[in-house]
This record gives structure tokens, C-alpha cells and sequence, in this order.
């Protein structure tokens, strides 16, 4: 497998002789990809396929979450919990402990969120996330009518 490179600076963060390796094919539309650095796994999603994944070296990948809500972007909190972008509910969630979720946020001055879409979160606990309109009309999201009549940035 090969890659294009376009800058020669991307040989400064990647090997120039380095090989490609796929860890795990056979999905729809791959999303979110978040590394736990203690945990050594990686956490991602499929959108269309409503799943969430998690794929380490001893075990591969196997299926996280499912239904996922058609989840997106994913994140850690400064809690190590998973922060995820659902398409399906227009919300931000946070997994708890016990696997439970937790919505972080679904409505803007009483408007539904669009469809989240990427995240982050800084140490100090504040956490930022895309809101286009993509996940209301594509097979990545339930086609439906938007409440709110801008995309924004939270």
C-alpha cells in the first residue's frame, strides 16, 4: 500500500520508508478514531453501520457499542471517559463508568442540534464540537428537517 505525499514535511513526523498496515477493514465509513495511551486500544466509528469499535493487538477488532447512534467524532474528557457526536439523536454523550450515557448537550436555545460531528476536549475540562447540517440528510444520519438555521462551533 501506498500514499502520495504532497509536502516532503510530513517526513518529519512520519517515517519516509514506512509501511502501511491495515488493522481492520470490511466497514461502511470509519469515523472518530481515539487512542487510550494506558489502555493501549483504539475506539472508532462506523457511522452507517450504527457501531462503535475498539481494536487492540492481542484482540483485534471487535464490536464497543451498538446501536452507537450513528456516532461520529469521539474524544476523551480529563476523566478518560468517552465523549462521542451522534448523528441519530443530534446530541454530545459522555459513557460512564458503568457504560451509561450521559447527554452533554442536544439543544441550542431550545433548537435541536444539527448533527455533531467532531470533538474535542482540552485538560481544563472545556469541550469544543462541530455542528453541520450533513447528519440530517446522508446516509451518515436521519434524514430530517433542521431546527436551527446556522451551523456552529460550541
Amino acid at each position: 500500500m501506498g500514499i502520495e505525499v504532497r509536502d516532503e514535511r510530513f517526513f518529519d513526523v512520519v517515517e519516509e520508508n514506512l509501511e502501511l498496515e491495515t488493522l481492520a477493514d470490511g466497514f461502511a465509513f470509519t469515523e472518530g478514531p481515539i487512542w487510550h495511551p494506558r489502555e493501549q486500544h483504539l475506539t472508532f466509528s462506523d457511522i452507517p453501520s450504527n457501531r462503535m469499535h475498539r481494536w487492540s493487538e492481542p484482540i483485534g477488532v471487535s464490536v464497543y457499542r451498538e446501536p452507537s447512534n450513528m456516532s461520529n467524532g469521539n474524544t476523551y474528557d480529563v476523566s478518560g471517559r468517552i465523549l462521542s457526536c451522534e448523528h441519530e439523536t443530534s446530541r454530545v454523550t459522555r459513557e460512564e463508568s458503568d457504560g451509561s450515557l450521559t447527554v452533554i448537550a442536544s439543544h441550542y436555545r431550545g433548537k435541536a442540534l444539527n448533527s455533531p460531528n467532531d470533538i474535542v476536549a482540552r485538560k481544563d475540562g472545556d469541550v469544543f464540537f462541530t455542528d453541520p447540517t450533513y447528519g440530517r440528510e446522508s446516509h451518515t444520519g436521519v434524514v430530517r428537517d433542521t431546527e436551527l438555521d446556522f451551523q456552529g462551533l460550541y
